[in-house]
């Protein structure tokens, strides 16, 4: 090994350790935190961050699949309201991350429809050094209890980053990818001008501000009527980029 690559391990073990010191201190006498225009709460330091449970093997909260397509298939029908989907923990099962043979799979069980196995990651090591990066949850949500009101899929913590929202399902192309099964699932589901003004206003108007970027998707959302007006709007209210998903 090159004698500089020594140097660097001992300036970033040397480093590390002073930073770990400084935190140290920190926690007995911390200076003030910073409270930004677009939240009512200050920000946390970095040693008043939760981590949820890392490492494996672990237990987690999962779906089924197929309860969660038949459900789907029931509100769109009418039998059931949308509103199962906040009062009622449709689908949900736990599942079991584990590593075997170094990869990570999800193993999980439905009293109805049975065992399902998904792969995680096929390296557990690498995957092991994603968690370790992770550097705690972010900023309590607050503010916003009627607005995200999503039953136990409610996001707790966090700012977010892009705000997704989809003009159109429908789509010029039929991808066998596709996550939204553009143009083949057999019905038309398009946002007017007003729900797309609804949804911009509300997300940009609470604190902390979750979405300061949005993006614009579908389907093919260059094929909604609104597209344009849509991205005028946005940049009107304040999102600092305007995506698109094409």
């Amino acid at each position: 090994m090159r004698p500089v690559k020594h140097a660097e391990r001992v300036l970033t073990k040397v480093a590390a350790g002073l930073f770990n010191s400084i935190q140290f201190f920190n926690k007995y006498k911390p200076n003030p935190s910073f409270t930004p225009k677009w939240s009512d709460k200050p920000l946390l330091k970095s040693w008043q961050k939760s981590k949820p449970t890392l490492g494996w093997p672990r237990t987690t909260d999962s779906l089924c699949p197929n309860c969660v397509i038949e459900a789907r298939e029931e509100i769109l029908s009418g039998k059931r309201d949308v509103s199962v989907l906040v009062n009622e923990k449709i689908g949900e099962i736990k599942a079991q991350i584990i590593e075997r043979d170094g990869e990570i799979w999800m193993v999980k069980d439905c009293p109805t429809h049975g065992h399902f196995e998904d792969m995680m990651a096929i390296d557990s090591k690498f995957l092991t050094h994603i968690e370790a990066m992770f550097p705690g949850r972010d900023i309590p949500a607050h503010n916003d209890e009627k607005l995200h009101n999503h039953g136990s899929s409610t996001i707790k913590y966090g700012r977010g980053s892009v705000l997704t929202v989809d003009l159109t399902n429908r789509c010029n192309m039929m991808c066998d990818p596709c996550f939204m099964d553009a143009n083949q699932v057999g019905f038309v589901h398009e946002l007017s001008f007003d729900d797309v003004k609804e949804i911009l206003d509300n997300a940009i108007s609470i604190k902390p501000r979750r979405q300061m970027s949005v993006q614009f998707s579908g389907g093919e959302p260059t094929i909604s009527p609104h597209f344009i007006e849509a991205v005028k709007y946005a940049r009107k209210v304040g999102y600092n980029s305007v995506q698109c998903a094409t």
